[in-house]
């Protein structure tokens, strides 16, 4: 059985060890904080308080409820904000409509001398919720692709059918913490740049045993794999404009994979569609035309070029396997 990493334990990952301890031992002191205002505040007869600690006190309820808990992974279902952005951001919408509407209920009810003042306020922030929904514009962009070249050299036989890959490099333009991974139904590869050698871990997708996702302020993406030799992996998914501009279509491509892997052929997704890959030397593949289905409905998609230099492909295919309990940090 596969079960999510903890938010609190992905900040740990990414963030470092302080700054994911801090947060999980901050919550249950602004929990007991709120508490104490709301009782506090309702015997002093003081309602704001009163309505504050109560607000403190669901809010940061809520957040243990995201932050603590590690949950069981249910394919298709679990990260389900990753998988469908439109309809989590519809569900987030939704949520801020009563989110707003429990607000305001609370400070007229424990201030009924105020409800005009407040039921304005409410409206007013409802109706500038609903004016930011409609203004919201989704990114259709089929941007992630299958870089046979790379697959190649990641070790995969020629012709397989690679179901999702991602690099951070383009050409010669390799730097530490350039990173790159391929998958199929049943196996993932992964390859990351040190500053002097190409290090490599492959593992089948049916020893996963741990999930996190998590992102942060720069659009960039953390998701971390850990397999049932305790050896694991944290993929960095970035916004590489010369590769993808939604990292969150990779993630939901990966999620995909990993779906294929436990539920079988059935719910194997459609192979990635493959860009133009250029190798310096002149060398070019065509582009095939398998796509997935929602990729006709953006005939306007840019197409983006994918560069790259042999001997950087001679160094991912020669790089030095990672054996169990490694961890490969991309």
């Amino acid at each position: 059985m596969i079960k999510t990493i903890p938010m609190w334990a992905m900040m740990m990952a990414t963030k470092g060890k302080k700054t994911g301890l801090a947060v999980l031992a901050s919550l249950p002191i602004f929990i007991v904080t709120g508490a104490w205002m709301f009782l506090d505040g309702l015997q002093s007869g003081q309602n704001r308080q009163a309505a504050i600690g109560l607000i403190c006190l669901a809010f940061f309820g809520a957040c243990t409820i995201l932050f603590a808990p590690s949950k069981k992974y249910i394919p298709g279902k679990t990260f389900q904000g990753y998988r469908n952005k439109k309809l989590s951001t519809k569900k987030a919408i939704n949520y801020g409509y009563g989110i707003i509407i429990f607000i305001f209920a609370v400070f007229v009810f424990l201030a009924p001398e105020h409800a005009l003042s407040v039921i304005g306020y409410g409206l007013v922030g409802l109706f500038s919720l609903y004016v930011l929904s409609k203004s919201l514009k989704f990114h259709a962009d089929i941007d992630f692709s299958t870089n046979e070249y790379l697959a190649t050299a990641l070790g995969f036989p020629v012709g397989e059918k690679i179901l999702v890959s991602y690099q951070n490099f383009v050409a010669d333009e390799v730097e530490v913490g350039s990173n790159a991974f391929a998958a199929t139904a049943t196996k993932l590869t992964v390859a990351s740049f040190d500053g002097n050698l190409w290090r490599k871990l492959s593992r089948d997708l049916n020893q996963v045993t741990r999930i996190g996702i998590i992102g942060d302020e720069n659009q960039n993406y953390f998701v971390k794999l850990r397999f049932n030799d305790e050896a694991d992996a944290l993929l960095r998914i970035g916004l590489y404009e010369k590769l993808t501009s939604n990292p969150t279509l990779v993630i939901r491509k990966l999620l995909e994979t990993i779906d294929a892997s436990l539920l079988g052929s059935s719910g194997a997704p459609p192979a990635a569609q493959r860009r133009r890959v250029v190798v310096n030397s002149g060398t070019s593949t065509s582009t095939s035309k398998t796509v997935e289905p929602e990729a006709a409905l953006v005939s306007l998609a840019p197409v983006r070029n994918i560069e790259l230099a042999p001997d950087v492909l001679i160094a991912i295919q020669n790089a030095e396997e990672d054996v169990s309990r490694r961890r490969l940090e991309l």
